[in-house]
């Protein structure tokens, strides 16, 4: 299985989100801690809560999450507009709550290719990684696969009256949110850098 170098990228986003960080517009319950603490993230997830989970969901988790949840059992902000990332206790199957996946299969043509269904369906066989959020869903979906066993991300924001975002990884996923970090923060004070998560290296 691959593992990932998350510390040091996870380290740099909380840097610059507490550098950043004004009190005028604390959104959050915990906001004034993480930012003396310079952690937007929990504590990290046990084994025991990583086998509980992928027990519950009936499939082992795709390498970068369960990496990233060993590292931190949750993320606050990531990106603009999700103010909670789930963690082991509330990483759960959408299962389709407002019927968007429904709708919008129904309202297909005969001529939809492989991407328009494959989009449509997302809400009603993913995960949903967003606890809070402003509208935006956050959906880990287990039919993208690539070779190395991790599932495509999905966002979705009905206000941006677009189709799903499709992000390679749940680690592209987190690349991209810091990025949209940097570039919705630009104007505040220690938000000056950019990264990536580390190269995946071996087990050991």
């Amino acid at each position: 299985m691959r593992r990932y170098e998350w510390r040091p990228f996870l380290e740099r986003w909380s840097a610059e989100w507490a550098d950043g960080y004004d009190a005028e517009h604390e959104t959050r319950d915990g906001d004034r801690d993480a930012r003396a603490a310079r952690w937007l993230g929990f504590a990290p997830a046990g084994e025991e809560r990583l086998a509980a989970l992928e027990q519950r969901i009936g499939l082992s988790l795709p390498p970068s999450l369960r990496s990233f949840l060993q590292v931190t059992d949750g993320w606050r902000y990531p990106g603009h507009f999700v103010y909670l990332l789930a963690g082991t206790e509330h990483i759960d199957w959408c299962g389709d709550p407002h019927g968007l996946s429904k709708d919008l299969l129904e309202a297909l043509d005969e001529d939809a290719d492989d991407e328009e269904v494959r989009e449509a369906g997302v809400w009603a066989r993913s995960l949903q990684l967003a606890v809070e959020s402003d509208m935006v869903d956050v959906l880990l979906d287990p039919d993208d696969v690539d070779e190395h066993g991790e599932w495509a991300v999905y966002t979705y924001a009905a206000w941006r009256a677009a189709p799903p975002t499709r992000h390679e990884t749940f680690k592209h996923f987190m690349e991209d949110m810091y990025q949209e970090f940097l570039s919705m923060s630009a104007d505040r004070p220690g938000v000056i850098r950019t990264g990536r998560v580390g190269h995946p290296v071996p087990p050991g």
